[in-house]
């Protein structure tokens, strides 16, 4: 099975938001966090921000570049990915990324690229490790409430 991105629209919109994980994995729950619900009612139609599909055309998942260079002049291209919930764990994540990642490229030139997981989420991990990603250092953040570490990776071509 091939994956593709292609815009985000209001109704691809309309289903992340209802998306919820079971176990430790409801940390990336769309449907908890105010901020979360209302930056992707922005996105629709946004340049940066896609969806994924598969080759019938059903929606897979979703991801977003974004520059986050401390300073204006410079960019540093990071990404968010997030697979539907009934498709995590199942063998998939390796193609998903992949696609992702070569279309990106396609759309947006880069040659260096990065991403942020929760230390937690041991799964995500494997598979970007799998697709080349380095870790490159840790941050702490805090939300909802509750401080929580991360893994900052990157990937250079």
């Amino acid at each position: 099975m091939t994956y593709r991105i292609r815009t985000r629209t209001k109704e691809d919109v309309d289903e992340f938001i209802t998306w919820t994980y079971d176990g430790v994995y409801s940390f990336y729950d769309n449907n908890i966090q105010k901020e979360k619900i209302d930056g992707f009612l922005a996105s629709a139609d946004r340049d940066n921000f896609y969806t994924v599909i598969d080759e019938q055309g059903v929606l897979i998942g979703n991801c977003e570049f974004f520059n986050v260079g401390e300073a204006p002049e410079e960019e540093i291209i990071a990404v968010g990915v997030q697979m539907k919930p009934s498709l995590t764990g199942k063998g998939n994540g390796l193609r998903f990324i992949q696609a992702i990642i070569e279309q990106g490229r396609e759309c947006i030139g880069f040659d260096h690229l990065e991403l942020a997981v929760a230390d937690f989420n041991k799964r995500a991990i494997k598979v970007y490790e799998k697709a080349g990603f380095k870790r490159k250092g840790s941050f702490k953040n805090v939300l909802r409430g509750k401080e929580y570490d991360f893994i900052i990776m990157e990937k250079d071509w």
